[in-house]
């Protein structure tokens, strides 16, 4: 450790030398770059196969290549290395005009110890930049952001409002769930993405990635472009192997950065000789003829070669597919929506569902239907993907969020609820059409941009409002639910209902929107109202007998609601000297329409009805007898008939 860091200091003693003659060779024509290097407290992690920390790794053979003389104007950003747990902890330590040691400096002294908030890093890097060209960012980390950020959404829009500036990542242990987002930094910015997982990895990195973008700017490293046609190169073997393969959506197109299994299999062998997982593999192969296979995902891409003896080969294996990246966000420009689904399908049937508001795949070129949804928001497009296109799709829903809660008149939270959300639908019968609903407490509901109606229930209390929603809006109301004690009875012939005459009991609101309240049966009825207008109906479900009664409910005046069912008690008997009857008795009253209102069987029986004219029939064993009569109201009386 001690030769590593005098090695360091006597690099870091050689740029104080240096780094005049560097700065008098600027020009106002000179390349521009910024270092961006992570901070992040990981960075102290260590490395097999020497064991060493990331950042000492970093700060040694960084520093020793930047002391070299160069013309280029150099700035450095770093993130994470002043303060724990704080994402705001972005700094640019030195602008692109600063002197070399300005830069240095701070990298021997880095002391990484907080999160990584690297998507603002870019900002600033970026924005130190400016319109100087040609310019690139070098980026060293080891891990994907972590200060909620859309990084790869923030890197396309960088590359638009800062064209030409290419950032060369470096990524170190990247776990593979984090790789594309680190990844889709190079990829729209034009840089390379290095997947490191050693030291060793590592140290080639940050010498490759230096040279392309500060020591030697516009060389071709690593599968730049070929001057000639256009068509990228592949980067050579390293030392001591005889084989680099790397991959490509087409062999015209620019070469893959993320990780994709590998397999060398001898010609004719079911064995492979070797595997890896990353952007590329290398392999020091005897002559002989091979095939090389890559995977991604469910697609796989081969390639047949053929190796002599002290031959070195770099070879493009094209998997002759298309790049889809596709997001879903609520307004133009804003972040992913993470209550989204989209759904990929190839004629009916899908290909892939994420739940996330993004996908990111590579395809096999066909016409695909592409179906965003979130909350009552939908649309679905049709897309023809050719071999080589690389996509990007950004999808505004033009939703907007509605949170609701509900509350007592006290403020207290009410927990047992219903939200209701309806839309203006001529349609409908009512007019209105209802778009969701929940029971949750603390209700959210995903809308497309316009007006709502929403409405909350608990027990029998409801509230209802109209609210309006604008694109990217989020709408936060808690609705008053306002609750007074009802109480309903009925009276039965002048006296209190039975537990045993099944009273039906009906409860409407009949003011705004008219709805059913409670239906219930029993002699009472006890309710918790909002305040409005109800109207409230008792029957006698076995007699057909009803009383409606209409009444205000007040805030804060709990009401007791007295229901009268008009009706008159009869009771039916054969006259007292026919001693001859046996057996039951089958009875049934008319109305004067005739209706049939009431039947029953016995040898007595009594009925409850409403006032009026009746007739009462009776038949047994075959005989046949017949009366008429009239009902009062709170009267009772009896009817001696018996069959004749």
């Amino acid at each position: 450790m001690r030769r590593h860091f005098l090695k360091f200091v006597a690099a870091v003693i050689a740029a104080v030398s240096l780094a005049a003659g560097a700065e008098s060779a600027l020009s106002d024509d000179a390349p521009t770059a910024m270092v961006v290097l992570d901070g992040s407290g990981s960075m102290w992690a260590r490395l097999p196969p020497d064991n060493r920390a990331k950042i000492d790794i970093v700060r040694e053979k960084l520093g020793g290549l930047l002391a070299q003389p160069n013309s280029t104007r150099l700035g450095l950003v770093s993130f994470g290395h002043r303060r724990r747990g704080d994402c705001n902890d972005v700094e640019l330590i030195a602008g692109p005009e600063s002197p070399r040691q300005a830069v240095l400096d701070p990298i021997a002294k880095l002391n990484p110890r907080g999160p990584g908030p690297l998507t603002a890093a870019l900002k600033v890097a970026m924005g130190a930049i400016g319109q100087s060209r040609p310019a690139q960012i070098l980026f060293i980390g080891d891990g994907a952001d972590n200060c909620q950020q859309d990084t790869c959404a923030v890197a396309s829009n960088l590359a638009k409002t800062f064209p030409g500036v290419a950032v060369q990542v470096i990524g170190i242990g990247i776990p593979a769930n984090e790789r594309p987002r680190m990844a889709c930094i190079a990829d729209a910015t034009g840089g390379h993405f290095y997947d490191i997982t050693d030291s060793n990895g590592l140290t080639a990195a940050i010498n490759e990635a230096t040279e392309l973008a500060i020591l030697s700017p516009g060389a071709t490293v690593a599968g730049g472009a070929n001057p000639a046609d256009g068509k990228p190169t592949a980067p050579p073997p390293p030392a001591g192997a005889s084989l680099r393969a790397s991959a490509a959506l087409v062999d015209t197109g620019p070469l893959l950065t993320i990780p994709l299994k590998w397999r060398i299999f001898k010609t004719g062998d079911k064995t492979p000789l070797t595997e890896a997982e990353g952007h590329d593999i290398t392999a020091k192969l005897p002559a002989g003829s091979y095939e090389i296979m890559a995977e991604l995902g469910s697609l796989t891409a081969r390639q047949d070669i053929t190796i002599a003896d002290g031959d070195k080969q770099s070879i493009i294996v094209p998997f002759n597919a298309a790049h889809l990246r596709a997001r879903v966000s609520a307004s133009k420009g804003a972040n992913a929506s993470q209550t989204a689904v989209l759904t990929v399908s190839l004629g009916e049937k899908p290909v892939t569902i994420a739940s996330n508001g993004a996908v990111d795949l590579y395809l096999p070129p066909e016409t695909y239907i592409l179906t965003a949804a979130d909350g009552a928001a939908r649309s679905s497009q049709t897309l023809q993907l050719a071999a080589g296109d690389d996509k990007p799709l950004d999808i505004s829903l033009g939703t907007g969020q509605v949170d609701l809660s509900a509350a007592a008149a006290d403020g207290t939270s009410i927990k047992d609820v219903l939200f209701a959300v309806s839309a203006d639908d001529p349609e409908s019968p009512d007019g209105r059409r209802e778009v969701a609903r929940s029971r949750s407490p603390n209700a959210s509901f995903t809308l497309p941009e316009g007006t709502y109606y929403v409405s909350a229930r608990s027990r029998s209390g409801d509230v209802r409002k109209r609210i309006a929603v604008g694109a990217g809006q989020t709408v936060t109301e808690t609705l008053a639910i306002v609750l007074v004690p009802f109480k309903v009875s009925a009276l039965v012939a002048g006296a209190p209902a039975k537990a045993d005459q099944n009273i039906f009991y009906r409860v409407d609101r009949i003011d705004g929107n008219r709805t059913g309240v409670a239906r219930a049966m029993g002699p009472d009825l006890a309710l918790d109202l909002s305040p409005g207008r109800y109207r409230v109906t008792a029957s006698l479900a076995v007699s057909h007998i009803s009383a409606t009664k209409e009444f205000d409910v007040v805030a804060g005046k709990p009401a007791n609601a007295v229901i009268d069912i008009a009706a008159g008690e009869v009771k039916f008997a054969p006259p007292s000297d026919e001693s001859a009857i046996i057996g039951d008795v089958f009875w049934e009253v008319s109305d004067e329409s005739g209706m049939p209102t009431w039947r029953a069987t016995g040898t007595q029986a009594t009925a409850l009805l409403a006032p009026g004219r009746y007739t009462v029939r009776c038949e047994a064993r075959g005989k046949h007898g017949q009366a008429s009569f009239e009902v009062r109201a709170g009267e009772s009386q009896k009817i001696e008939i018996g069959p004749g």
